[in-house]
């Protein structure tokens, strides 16, 4: 037998090898399928596709006739030093050709500029239709454009010392959106080098962020290896035991990103959160199972052989692994009760991660063990942890404290703050970010707002008393704070050259007035018109407003639609009507949608322990996290989004995981005491929670250096929550269970887990007896 041994830990040692191989040949495969994975983001993403709001402004655009087209919007501003306006012939040429040179671009709709904008002008006593720069005098223009609420701000500011150039894509895919962004950019600096220049809009903004994504992506991964590392030298002693996390989360996040690329999973602004997320669970199982492997080699089972010794270990905590790998997964597949697609996917493309990390975990780190020298943790780790004493011996304070802390925060996290923007997820320095806010704040706004209003039947809008309290309700409407512009009917009948600039008087003129307009191509009156006349269309933008400020806004609006036209349907769309409702309901469904989450989680523990009691134990510290967050985002601030809210969901899944390892433990230990052993389960557990902890907050702290505030935000709410997860687990349950064991005393069964008798020490047995 003895001379067996070594023979059977070489062949070992080659199957471990061969294993490594193939895992070799999973990587070349995985990293030949990175080219699938795409990235995107949107405003859009987080809205759920069938919401009431979200169908209305669908019909809204099909009842007239908007095409839902990407449109950058080129920013060309004067500089202090230059005099003149954009409205003399030398800049309105060069603002042509480079009209012209856009329009030329592959994947280009169409371009359109304050030089090449179509409209009616009165030449030679005449009427006449075409290019107002070729139709008006310049010596007129400025005059005929700046009276004009058509032109005057969309395309050319109230001084005309800064204008606007629209583009329209085709198509809304990445390639074209990065295509023709670019090369906006280059032609507009070639062209304009002596003004300021720069390109914003939506589209801008959303590629902007795309392209941050996968800058993001390859930054969090090398952060993420830095820190791994470096938690992995507070924890081992040994250089060699930092390769096997390392190299497990490197082979892990590879075959997540494969998965997502075969799948079709696309990368968002919340999928990025992913490779720190497979790093946690990577190190974490790791660490569980590495310094449960030390703490085996401390007692030999005689005749083991080293093959034998990390099975042993690794069926130890295999359970406990598997059920924190599960209860976390619970977590994100509650997600799953969204109405956003986004969101949804989310859930389950995380939820998947965590699972194949899992697998991927515990099928390869023995072969790394065998080939890597054993691990050595530094003396704090594997150290009992005395801490714990001092709480089971101060348990009623313990207890009584942290309720009242929690009830504290708890009442403060009544005042969540509902103030957050649609554009402040860019960092402030990105161009596309700085010309969008600086469109929104002096050209009129960038959120889209409609308003349709209805007539009823036998009444339509060739009416000139309805015509002209149409006028009036725009004019009071662009007064309100919050509106950039309005235009609807009464602009297009001015601007038609056939009434001196004044509204049509009777029926009939109104009418000559509509029927010249259908004689063009592509009629204008199309978008603002219905075809029996009855419904008529108010197009707003409205400033990047807080959430808040929004809904009064839109209340205002309303009210005063309704006062001027009482016989009349209203309904409002658009952007600006639709983003901030539907995002705060869906804040609100995730933040308090963590019960449910609770709920599975309580489910699933009661069917792994096979005890509702001690399910619900399990559930009662981890209620801190989701209190304690709720305190922290009332006390700072912080605007509620989807992005935000979403982070309850995960934060109860990720706090149960200490729970789990604690609660196997004291059942391992029930088998050989007559009571609960609460105070030797807390001095044998608590320093291995704490490393896990440690390695948990470490890898949320990547995202303090991410450029979107919603992932620092992100990060800094998923530590206060690992913090007051340490404060549920490690300080309030054992508190509890010490001050009141009738919670777990009646339980006489056999721990389900796989488990095995622990070392006591003599200190040890002297405090918890």
């Amino acid at each position: 037998m003895e001379q067996r041994k070594p023979n059977l830990f070489k062949n070992v040692k080659v199957l471990a090898t061969l294993a490594l191989v193939f895992g070799a040949f999973t990587i070349v495969g995985g990293v030949l399928s990175l080219s699938k994975l795409q990235t995107a983001y949107s405003v859009m993403q987080f809205l759920p596709t069938h919401h009431p709001a979200l169908q209305m402004d669908r019909a809204v655009r099909k009842r007239f006739n908007i095409v839902d087209q990407p449109v950058f919007i080129g920013l060309i501003n004067l500089k202090a030093d230059q005099s003149g306006t954009w409205l003399q012939t030398e800049r309105l040429k060069r603002i042509a050709k480079v009209t012209e040179e856009l329009r030329a671009i592959k994947g280009v709709d169409f371009a359109i500029s304050i030089a090449t904008i179509e409209g009616a002008a009165e030449v030679d006593g005449s009427l006449s239709v075409g290019r107002l720069t070729e139709l008006v005098p310049i010596n007129k223009l400025g005059k005929r454009v700046l009276n004009d609420k058509l032109l005057n701000p969309n395309l050319v500011s109230g001084d005309a010392r800064t204008t606007l150039i629209y583009v329209a894509l085709k198509t809304a895919d990445v390639s074209s959106l990065v295509n023709v962004q670019t090369k906006f950019k280059k032609i507009l600096t070639r062209t304009f080098p002596e003004s300021h220049a720069s390109v914003g809009g939506v589209p801008a903004v959303q590629t902007d962020l795309g392209l941050l994504l996968n800058k993001e992506l390859v930054n969090f991964l090398l952060l993420t290896v830095v820190l791994c590392a470096l938690t992995l030298l507070l924890i081992f002693r040994t250089y060699s035991t930092i390769f096997i996390p390392l190299i497990l989360t490197g082979y892990c996040n590879l075959m997540v990103f494969t998965m997502m690329a075969w799948t079709g999973i696309t990368f968002t602004i919340l999928s990025s959160t992913i490779p720190i997320l497979v790093f946690i669970a990577v190190v974490s199982l790791s660490v569980h199972i590495l310094l449960r492997f030390y703490e085996d080699s401390h007692h030999p089972v005689k005749g083991e052989t080293h093959w034998q010794h990390i099975w042993r270990s690794n069926r130890a905590i295999f359970f406990p692994n598997f059920l924190g790998s599960l209860t976390t997964c619970a977590g994100f597949l509650m997600l799953l009760e969204s109405d956003v697609p986004l969101i949804r996917t989310y859930g389950v493309g995380v939820a998947a991660a965590i699972m194949l990390t899992w697998f991927l975990t515990s099928i390869f780190i023995a072969p790394l063990m065998i080939l890597f020298p054993k691990p050595e943790p530094r003396a704090w780790v594997h150290r009992p942890a005395r801490w714990a004493l001092w709480i089971t011996e101060n348990r009623k304070q313990v207890v009584l404290g942290t309720i009242a802390f929690c009830a504290a925060l708890a009442f403060i996290g009544r005042h969540l703050d509902w103030t957050g923007r649609l554009f402040d997820d860019l960092p402030k320095g990105q161009e596309a970010r700085y010309s969008t806010e600086k469109i929104d704040k002096t050209m009129g706004g960038v959120v889209p707002l409609e308003v349709v209003v209805t007539t009823p039947k036998g009444k339509d809008w060739n009416d000139p008393v309805r015509i002209a309290n149409l006028d009036k309700l725009v004019g009071d409407l662009r007064k309100l704070r919050g509106i950039g512009t309005a235009q609807s009917l009464p602009e297009f009948l001015r601007a038609s050259g056939l009434h001196e600039a004044k509204l049509p008087a009777t029926r009939a003129a109104i009418a000559e007035t509509y029927f010249l307009y259908s004689m063009a191509p592509d009629s204008p009156l199309k978008q603002y018109l219905t075809a029996n006349n009855r419904g008529a269309r108010i197009q707003m933008k409205i400033h990047d407003l807080p959430s808040n400020e929004v809904e009064h806004l839109l209340v205002q609006i309303r009210k005063r639609v309704q006062h001027e036209f009482p016989d009349c349907k209203v309904q409002i769309g658009g952007m600006g009507a639709v983003v901030h409702l539907v995002q705060n309901e869906i804040s609100h469904d995730l933040i308090f949608g963590f019960w449910k989450a609770l709920l599975c989680i309580m489910v699933l523990l009661t069917v792994i322990f096979r005890s509702l009691r001690w399910a619900i134990v399990a559930c009662i510290p981890n209620l801190v996290p989701p209190i304690v967050l709720l305190g922290y985002l009332a006390l700072t601030h912080t605007p509620i989004k989807p992005g935000v809210a979403i982070i309850f969901s995960i934060a109860l899944g990720l706090a149960f995981n200490n729970t789990v390892y604690v609660l196997n433990r004291l059942i391992a230990l029930m088998k050989t005491s007559q009571r609960l052993p609460v105070a030797k389960t807390f001095y044998l557990e608590g320093n291995p929670c704490l490393v896990s902890t440690l390695v948990v907050m470490m890898g949320f702290f990547v995202f303090m250096f991410s450029y979107f505030e919603l992932n620092r935000t992100f990060g800094a709410c998923m530590i206060v929550s690992i913090l007051a997860g340490l404060l549920g687990d490690l300080i309030f349950l054992p508190a509890m269970l010490q001050w009141a064991p009738w919670l777990l005393s009646a339980r006489k069964k056999a721990a389900p887990a796989v488990v095995h008798k622990l070392p006591v020490n003599e200190e040890l047995e002297r405090v918890a007896a």
